[in-house]
Order: structure tokens, then C-alpha cells, then sequence
């Protein structure tokens, strides 16, 4: 009798409430939406909300794997915008032949690595948290983008991003494809590989893991890296789109990500988590964004209630949290 009720759709929906308020919540929203503004789910709009959606879904993958290692990274909007200014300006000067542009993606996606290498050199061999260390970095690598464009906007008219950027295969644009297959990867790493087994371990126990003899030092590098590495092929994915780039784009990125991540279902903590959870996640937070400058709100509204969306989203994580002790 236990068994049945359990399997019991009420039981089962009332256990999903309790695992994913957030996307539940998100939902509602969503068919509200719909009644109130038939047009918001017209295919074209649908679609833009998939690429933007996908430009911050590949960074928030990256942060979903840092929290579930137990790391953070707030510089991760910096060297979003460092990844945009840099591939600008390679692509204006080798451009010209597919070869050149390939060689400036190359070299752009090299140089957010290596910010994401001196994170993880500076948090485990300095020993110091991640939120500290990220954050010194955020300042210095914006000061360095205002100092490589003089505070000005940079801008390509390279014409082989332009066509990865208006590009669509089955009325899917290039750019969420690329999301999907990233998706894909992260999701079978995390689940399927001892390397997304050890994450899980380092980020749970730390000093468990240690003990067990995984490298959590190496753990703690690497994810740092795939920040960087993420960074820069999200920054490449907009200017696929934009052909311009600036220190004020994605200035929310890292907290979006944050968002993201929590609505997913991945607890701050550390331990647990899921990227494809976390997908969903960040097209429920663009679907919600888009739904809100469909409405007629102002930018600066628009922006104030971002902020309160991931004001409430920790919020909902913490109280969940504090309730599964």
C-alpha cells in the first residue's frame, strides 16, 4: 500500500513542489503570461529567448559545476566581457581568411583560460576562498578591458561570425545549437565520468575526499579553468550575434548564472547538482526576462527585478537547505 501511494501522482507532483519550487513557480508565471499576452509564445520570440538563453547558458554550466565542487567565481562577467573586447579586436586584424578568425578564437579562448587558471592558482595554492579571489579579479580584468578600448565600445564586421550568428538549421538558431551540444557534454561528464564523480566527492567532503585520495586540488584548478574556457565561448556566442563588444555587456552574468544554477536545484553548499537541471533553469529566467519587456516595463524596472529574482531565488535555496537538516 506504502509502494502504491508513493507512486501516486499526487504524491509524486507534491514531492516535485517540494524538490523544484522555483520551476514550478516559473511555470505558472510562464502560462500567465500566455493568457495575458497571446503573442509572447509566437515562434520568432520563442526563438530569441533560445540564443539569449544560450550565451549565458554556457557559463551558467560552468558555475554549476564550480558550486557543486564548493567554488564560485564573481569574475566571471569580467572575462565575459574581456572574451568579447579581445575577439573584436583579433578579428579585425586576422579576419580576413576563415583560417585568421579560427586562429583569433583560438587565442581569445586561450587568454580567458589562463584568467581562469590564475583564479585556481590563487585559491589553492593561496589558500584564499574563491568569492575573495574572483573578486579581486573581477576589478582587474575590467580595468583592463577599460584601459584595451579607452571605456569605448569595439565592434567587427567579420563576416564569418555574422553568419554562425544569423545562421539557423531547422528554424533553430546555430548558436542554441551549440548550447545543446555543451549541455550534452557537461551532462555526461557529471554523471558518467570519474572526473564528474570526483567534483561531486570534493564538493560534498572536502577532507573525505582528500583522504579517499582524489586529487581535490586538481579538482579545484580545473573547474576554475572550465570557467574561463566558458567565459570565452560565451563571450565568441555574442558576438556571433552582436559584432560588438564592451565592458557593460553581461554585467550580470555571474549572478544570472548563480540564479540559474539554484533554480536547477543545485544548493550552494556544495556536493549535489545538475546541469541539464540547470538549462532549464536559465531558459526559465529569459523566458521570465523577455516576459517582463514584453509587458511594456522600462529597462531600469526591468533590471530592479532581476535583482529581486535572484534575491528571492538564494532565498527559496537556503530555506530549502535549512529544511533537509
Amino acid at each position: 500500500m506504502t509502494i502504491i501511494l508513493k507512486r501516486s501522482p499526487v504524491f509524486l507532483a507534491k514531492k516535485f513542489l517540494q524538490q523544484q519550487p522555483m520551476i514550478v513557480i516559473f511555470v505558472l508565471f510562464i502560462i500567465a503570461i500566455t493568457f495575458i499576452k497571446p503573442n509572447f509564445t509566437r515562434l520568432q520570440n520563442l526563438n530569441n529567448v533560445l540564443i539569449d538563453a544560450s550565451i549565458y547558458g554556457v557559463p551558467a554550466l560552468a558555475m554549476t559545476i564550480a558550486i557543486i565542487c564548493g567554488e564560485f567565481d564573481l569574475s566571471l562577467s569580467s572575462n565575459f566581457a574581456w572574451a568579447q573586447i579581445f575577439f573584436c579586436f583579433l578579428l579585425n586584424r586576422w579576419g580576413s581568411t576563415l583560417g585568421g578568425s579560427f586562429c583569433a578564437l583560438l587565442v581569445m579562448l586561450s587568454s580567458c583560460t589562463a584568467i581562469g587558471c590564475i583564479n585556481g592558482l590563487v585559491v589553492v595554492k593561496g589558500k584564499i576562498a574563491s568569492f575573495i579571489a574572483t573578486l579581486g579579479m573581477l576589478t582587474i580584468v575590467r580595468g583592463i578591458c577599460l584601459v584595451f578600448t579607452g571605456s569605448n565600445m569595439i565592434s567587427t564586421d567579420n563576416t564569418f561570425v555574422e553568419r554562425i550568428g544569423k545562421g539557423n538549421f531547422l528554424g533553430l538558431s546555430y548558436l542554441t545549437y551549440i548550447f545543446i551540444l555543451i549541455t550534452g557534454i557537461a551532462a555526461f561528464i557529471m554523471r558518467y565520468t570519474r572526473f564528474g564523480r570526483n567534483l561531486y566527492a570534493t564538493g560534498g567532503n572536502y577532507a573525505a575526499a582528500q583522504i579517499a585520495g582524489i586529487s581535490v586540488q586538481f579538482n579545484k584548478f580545473i573547474v576554475f579553468a572550465i570557467l574561463g574556457l566558458s567565459a570565452g565561448i560565451g563571450g565568441a556566442m555574442f558576438i556571433c550575434l552582436m559584432r560588438a563588444g564592451s565592458v557593460l555587456y553581461g554585467t550580470d552574468l555571474a549572478l544570472t548564472c548563480v540564479a540559474a544554477t539554484v533554480i536547477g536545484g543545485t544548493p550552494l553548499t556544495g556536493g549535489k547538482g545538475n546541469t541539464l537541471k540547470t538549462a532549464i533553469g536559465v531558459l526559465l529566467i529569459f523566458v521570465v526576462y523577455k516576459a517582463l519587456a514584453f509587458l511594456g516595463l522600462q529597462g531600469y524596472f526591468n533590471t530592479m527585478i532581476r535583482g529581486l529574482i535572484i534575491l528571492v531565488v538564494v532565498f527559496i535555496d537556503a530555506y530549502i537547505t535549512q529544511g533537509k537538516r
